[in-house]
């Protein structure tokens, strides 16, 4: 395992590096106590590991590290620092990732163990082709692969989570960093949420190392750039299909029943993202208009069932939306379904009164006892 080797302090890198020989498959390539001529180092020796130290006055560490990660994501960073507060607490870096100063020997080992383990892991996984993945952003985040497997990413705050989504939400498209810095760390004094910043970067970057041919991270002077290849989005998809027609009817309704199939929940639901909200409203506008229309077509084809069907999904998401309710209760009345009507009816009197203070509208009422006159 090649190794650079990066501290301001040149006792600490002769420590270090005294330590890394009494340990085996450890070849230290380069000491630096300049930090500048870290990616120059990187680019001429290829190492598969930094041991970088966090506090140097020249530069900040983490965002060092999140500059290797951008040029090598495969390079796995190991932080030094003197200051466990700082490092446990302040920038939330996992085991892996650090060693409190004075480094000990048994500490040491037990790292080279588990990179060892990590590095190996990752090389047989970089042998495997990459597939094309599909993104869901609806309702939980999560990654389907080729072959239909899903991976439930794990990040390691729900900042982290929070970035990498927002950075997604705008993919392709330069965003600043001061407004990373607003919208997840704006309680903070600068210095400290720019660290939060880098950190949080880092950690996106070791997170998407498994998917190496879909994402790239590029950081800008005044911000970040995410991009995608070979990345399939639900919500696109959705979108995509939806546009084939320029409205539901009788000869399209199997192609738009399809296409909602990939529309299963609101546009990051379970996270109750502020920036989201107005594209997550407007996602939902078209699905309601959509459902409605899928619902209508299939009343005029006389299939009730299906019908019905699609108005119920339309209440369990919007209960309060009284249209729906009338709907279905016209529809059971074709079917002469009097008790079905009494309770869709009962039930919808019920939701009403108690979630607005409020009766059905004068069209319900009056269809409801014209109906009742005749039928009970």
């Amino acid at each position: 395992m090649k190794a650079i080797l990066v501290d301001d302090e040149q006792m600490a890198l002769d420590f270090l590096e005294h330590l890394l020989k009494e340990l085996d498959g450890i070849e230290i390539v380069d000491k630096l106590t300049n930090p500048f001529f870290v990616k120059t180092s990187i680019s001429k020796n290829n190492p598969e590991v930094v041991f970088l130290d966090i506090n140097m006055p020249q530069v900040n560490g983490l965002e060092l590290a999140e500059q290797i990660l951008e040029l090598d994501s495969s390079i796995h960073i190991v932080f030094v620092t003197a200051y466990d507060e700082f490092a446990i607490k302040a920038f939330e870096i996992n085991a892996l990732d650090y060693l409190l100063k004075p480094i000990q020997k048994d500490r040491l080992k037990k790292t080279i163990q588990r990179l060892e383990g990590d590095i190996l892991f990752h090389n047989e996984k970089s042998m495997l082709q990459q597939d094309r993945l599909r993104l869901n952003v609806c309702g939980s985040f999560s990654i389907t692969k080729a072959n239909r497997e899903v991976d439930l990413i794990s990040w390691r705050t729900s900042k982290v989570r929070e970035l990498f989504h927002y950075l997604l939400h705008n993919r392709g498209k330069l965003v600043r960093k001061s407004l990373l810095i607003e919208l997840l760390w704006g309680e903070l004094d600068p210095e400290k949420a720019y660290a939060q910043l880098y950190t949080a970067i880092y950690h996106v970057r070791k997170t998407l190392k498994q998917y190496p041919d879909n994402f790239q991270l590029e950081n800008m002077t005044e911000g970040y750039i995410l991009s995608t290849q070979a990345i399939d989005i639900d919500i696109e998809l959705w979108q995509k299909k939806l546009a084939g027609y320029a409205s539901v009817e009788k000869n399209n309704i199997d192609h738009y029943v399809k296409a909602m199939e990939y529309y299963t929940a609101p546009y990051f639901d379970d996270y109750d993202y502020w920036w989201a909200e107005n594209e997550k409203i407007r996602f939902e506008r078209v699905w309601y208009r959509t459902a409605m229309q899928i619902a209508k077509v299939f009343t005029s084809i006389s299939s009730y069932d299906r019908a019905i069907e699609w108005y119920k999904r339309i209440y369990e998401r919007y209960p309060e939306q009284e249209e729906v309710h009338f709907a279905i209760m016209k529809l059971y009345s074709f079917r002469n379904e009097t008790e079905k009507v009494e309770r869709q009816y009962a039930y919808l009197k019920t939701l009403l009164q108690t979630e607005l203070g409020t009766s059905p509208n004068i069209e319900i009422t009056s269809w409801y006892r014209q109906w009742k006159k005749y039928h009970m």
